[in-house]
């Protein structure tokens, strides 16, 4: 094994607009390790990086940040821990993105650093110079792990307005100057999120614009999106779309400032490839009894939540999956359920494309079809959530709501998505009989 060792370091941003060092990120062959600062672990106000490190009280949180051998902490296999494998493109993105840095798509750690500007979030990371030498907490857990640490290996800096945005879907990270949309940002992180069209589905965009209005329709909390010419968009490409479809980030502010946020496959510590989980009784339950438990306004986030579950069903939002949820920290350190994005009718697609194709998709569809009420209250019941039978109730009042609301509106929507959500609507899927 080579004895060079190669390290980045990890920083936080907090709500004053701080950028706060909180660890380093290193590379030693296969051995890909997060090595926290003891400040940071000491501090019992700590900023939040992720309620998969935080434990049943301070001293456990300790624990994990500053463990020898934890899953979540240290991977010998290549790979980054799954919360850091969570911040890394999927699909056409991922490709983009080794192009722009010069490396394979499956090296995790020049992926992330070459995005490390303009990550998910409040976070950060950028090489440090060699000749700082190896960082104390570093080159000790080596040591103590029998590893023989000589050199420090050389990073080059994140590439020049590389994002990287969690996702299959092409998309950009652009900054708006007026009424343009640029990603050309001279290496500040981006405030929108650029999403194209595919060749397979050029009303994509169309499809996911319409399902903002249906979901805020109902009285959900979502992230602001608009349709925009492809005129409006300076992109590095040809694009045969006229239109975009432009989302402001809820984790940037107006004026630059970052705010934290995570997906639930953070949080529950599964690999990208996992993110359908393990079924719907045991993650949604399982990310309930994280809202309930873990949230700054518990009430609030478990009603929304289950108000989105049946909004999606009605939808044909087939792929709402664990990185499609996420959680925020508007103060940095105390988590609440995130707005609404990727609301997308994935069923609209399936007489689009051949029978095998979506075979996820059209698994968990026949699954939610059937989904009853009775099915809801055990989920409910799994999740141990108080107060279910209103949880039920105001679940019950957003099926018939969307009943009343959604028809006008989905005129206005993609023919494919108009045909199947109304199906759903008079009766295509248990909740709405």
């Amino acid at each position: 094994m080579s004895t060079f060792i190669r390290y980045l370091r990890l920083y936080l941003h907090t709500v004053d607009g701080q950028k706060r060092a909180i660890g380093h990120l290193s590379q030693y062959g296969d051995i890909l390790r997060v090595s926290f600062d003891r400040d940071y672990i000491d501090d019992p106000h700590r900023p939040t990086l992720s309620l998969s490190y935080r434990g049943a009280d301070d001293a456990a949180t300790r624990a994990i940040l500053s463990a020898a051998r934890d899953a979540r902490l240290t991977r010998s296999d290549g790979k980054w821990p799954a919360y850091f494998q969570n911040l890394l493109p999927e699909g056409h993105n991922r490709e983009r993105l080794a192009r722009e840095r010069g490396c394979s798509t499956d090296d995790e750690f020049e992926l992330l650093a070459a995005a490390g500007h303009d990550l998910m979030g409040a976070l950060e990371v950028e090489p440090v110079p060699a000749r700082e030498g190896i960082p104390d907490a570093v080159r000790l857990w080596h040591t103590a792990m029998g590893l023989d640490v000589l050199e420090p290996g050389f990073v080059e800096m994140p590439v020049e307005d590389a994002a990287s945005i969690p996702g299959v879907v092409t998309k950009f990270s652009a900054v708006q100057e007026g009424r343009r949309y640029t990603i050309r940002r001279q290496g500040a992180a981006g405030s929108h999120i650029l999403k194209l069209p595919s060749i397979r589905h050029p009303d994509l965009v169309a499809n996911e614009y319409a399902g903002y209005q249906l979901a805020r329709a109902v009285g959900l909390e979502c992230a602001q999106a608009e349709l925009i010419p492809r005129s409006a968009a300076e992109l590095p490409e040809h694009v045969p779309f006229d239109e975009i479809l432009a989302v402001r980030r809820f984790d940037r502010l107006p004026d630059g400032r970052r705010v934290h946020m995570e997906e639930f496959v953070q949080i529950l510590g599964y690999e990208p490839r996992q993110k359908y989980g393990k079924g719907i009784f045991e993650d949604f339950a399982a990310m309930l009894r994280v809202i309930d438990q873990l949230s700054a306004d518990p009430s609030r986030d478990a009603q929304e939540f289950v108000n989105r579950f049946v909004t999606f069903i009605l939808m044909g939002n087939t792929d709402a999956h664990l990185k499609n949820w996420a959680m925020v920290y508007p103060n940095g350190v105390d988590a609440v359920l995130a707005p609404v994005y990727d609301p997308v009718c994935i069923t609209a697609f399936f007489d689009q494309v051949p029978p095998g194709d979506y075979g996820v998709n059209r698994a968990i569809d026949a699954r939610l079809r059937l989904f009853s009420w009775d099915d809801l209250a055990e989920l409910l019941k799994q999740a141990r959530v108080p107060r279910a039978s209103r949880l039920l109730q105001r679940a019950r009042a957003t099926v018939q709501q969307a009943q009343q609301e959604w028809p006008p509106l989905l005129e206005e929507a993609p023919e494919s998505m108009r045909r199947v959500i109304r199906e759903r609507l008079a009766g295509g899927v248990a909740l709405a009989r």
